[in-house]
C-alpha cells in the first residue's frame, strides 16, 4: 500500500489579505493532488488543518470540492483528522461534511482498517483537553498488535520539535510505540526521523503561511510524503511543489550599502539562472541606530520600481535599532513593569487582558502575522 501523507493545506488563508496569496494556497493543493494520482497513491492521509477556518470562503470549498473528486475518480480513499484550526467552536460541524470527507477521532482514538493497515486517527486536542489526548493515546498499542502494519494520524505538536512552554502537548515518551508509521501535522516545517517500528513524520504545511517558515522552505522545500507500506520497514520519499511563491527575507545594517547589495540581489534573482515563476515577496530588514527610516524607505522604494517594476508581489520593510527594541521577547516585556497584570487589570478580564499583552508583544517586534495568529486563537478559544 502507498499513501500520501499531507497536513496544513490551510485552504481559504489569505496572508496580508492579498488574493493572489489566496490563489497561491489552492495551486499548491491542486499541484499535490495531481502529484498523488500521478504516484498512484492507495490513501490519502490529511494530518489536519484542511482548512484554516471552520468557517472557509466559498472558493476554498470549492477548489477542496474538486480536489476531492479527482482523488475518488482515481479510487483513492481519504482520511482526516480535525486540526486546531478548521475545528469549530462550540461542538459546531466542521465543514469536512460536505465533502463527505471522513474525519477520525473527534475525542477519542478512531481505527480504520484499509487492507491490511490498520489507521488510527484522533483529532487535535489542547489545553485542559491534552490529559484525554495521552489517555487515548495510551490505548493504541495493545490496539495495532492486531495488525502488522499500522499508521498513527494526530496534528499535535511534540515537545522534540516545539520544545517552547505550552506551545506542545506531547512529549516522545507519550506515543505509542507499536505505529508503522506517525502522520502528524501541525509543525509548519518538515521534519522526519526514525520511531517506534518505523517513521514519525510532520509533512509540514504545502505554502509558506508565515515568515518563519522562509527558511525551511529553502532548506527543505514544501510538499508532502509518499509512504511505502509493502515491505518489512515503511519506505519514505519526499515529493517537492513547484508552484510555492518564493519569498525572501534580506537583512543589513546601517553600514552596509544597503542600495548597491539590493540591486545585486535583484539583478541574481531576475536576470540570471532561472527567474522565478511568479512575484516573490521580500522582507526587508535595516538594523541600526538613528536611522533615516523615510529616507532609507524611499531609496528602497525607488530601486525596486526602476529595476523590477511589477515583478515583486509585495515587499516590507523593518527596522531594528536601539531607538526600536523589536529584538525584545514577550517574556522580556513581561519583565518590564508587569505588563501582562496591568493589561489584565485595566480591562478587568484575565483572558482579554492577557490577549492585549500577546498583540502589544507581537506589535512592539512589528510582527503583524504574530498578531494576527494571536487574534485568531483567541477567537478558536470560543471567545466573541
Amino acid at each position: 500500500m502507498r499513501i500520501a501523507h499531507i497536513a496544513d493545506t490551510h485552504l481559504g488563508y489569505r496572508q496580508y489579505n492579498l488574493e493572489e496569496r489566496e490563489n497561491d494556497v489552492y495551486d499548491a493543493f491542486n499541484e499535490a493532488i495531481e502529484k498523488m494520482i500521478e504516484e498512484r497513491i492507495d490513501v490519502l492521509v490529511h494530518a489536519g488543518d484542511f482548512f484554516d477556518s471552520p468557517r472557509p470562503p466559498i472558493k476554498a470549498l470549492y477548489v477542496a470540492k474538486q480536489g476531492v473528486k479527482k482523488l475518488r475518480e482515481h479510487n483513492i480513499k481519504i482520511l482526516t483528522v480535525l486540526g486546531e484550526h478548521d475545528t469549530p467552536r462550540r461542538r459546531a460541524m466542521p465543514p469536512h461534511p460536505l465533502l463527505d470527507l471522513p474525519v477520525l477521532g473527534v475525542g477519542r482514538v478512531q481505527k480504520v482498517v484499509i487492507g491490511d493497515v490498520a489507521f488510527f486517527g484522533i483529532s487535535n486536542l489542547k489545553g485542559k483537553r491534552v490529559d484525554l489526548l495521552k489517555e487515548e493515546l495510551s490505548k493504541v498499542d495493545i490496539l495495532s498488535k492486531e495488525h502488522n502494519k499500522s499508521v498513527l494520524i494526530a496534528h499535535q505538536a511534540i515537545k522534540k520539535f516545539l520544545p517552547f512552554e505550552g506551545a506542545y502537548e506531547l512529549e516522545m515518551t507519550e506515543l505509542p510505540r507499536e505505529i508503522s508509521y506517525y502522520a502528524f501535522g501541525h509543525i509548519h516545517a518538515r521534519t522526519i526521523e526514525a520511531f517506534g517500528r518505523g517513521y514519525l513524520a510532520y509533512s509540514g504545511s504545502t505554502e509558506i503561511i508565515r515568515r518563519s517558515e522562509i527558511s525551511s522552505w529553502r532548506e527543505k522545500g514544501k510538499g508532502f510524503y509518499i509512504v511505502d507500506l509493502e515491505g518489512d520497514l515503511p519506505e519514505v520519499y519526499t515529493i517537492n511543489l513547484e508552484s510555492i511563491r518564493p519569498q525572501f527575507e534580506l537583512s543589513y545594517t546601517q553600514e552596509d550599502d544597503i542600495v548597491r547589495e539590493l540591486r545585486a540581489f535583484l539583478y541574481d534573482l531576475f536576470n540570471t539562472g532561472n527567474p522565478p515563476a511568479k512575484a516573490p515577496l521580500l522582507r526587508l530588514n535595516v538594523q541600526g541606530e538613528a536611522l533615516q527610516k523615510a529616507e532609507i524607505i524611499e531609496k528602497l522604494r525607488g530601486i525596486l520600481e526602476e529595476l523590477v517594476p511589477g515583478k515583486i508581489l509585495r515587499y516590507d520593510v523593518h527596522f531594528t535599532g536601539t531607538d526600536v527594541p523589536t529584538n525584545l521577547t514577550p517574556e522580556d516585556i513581561k519583565e518590564i513593569g508587569g505588563l501582562r497584570s496591568l493589561f489584565i487589570e485595566y480591562l478587568g478580564d484575565e483572558e482579554l487582558g492577557t490577549l492585549a499583552f500577546e498583540l502589544y508583544s507581537h506589535l512592539w517586534r512589528n510582527d503583524i502575522e504574530g498578531s494576527i495568529e494571536a487574534c485568531n486563537n483567541y477567537l478558536r478559544e470560543g471567545h466573541e
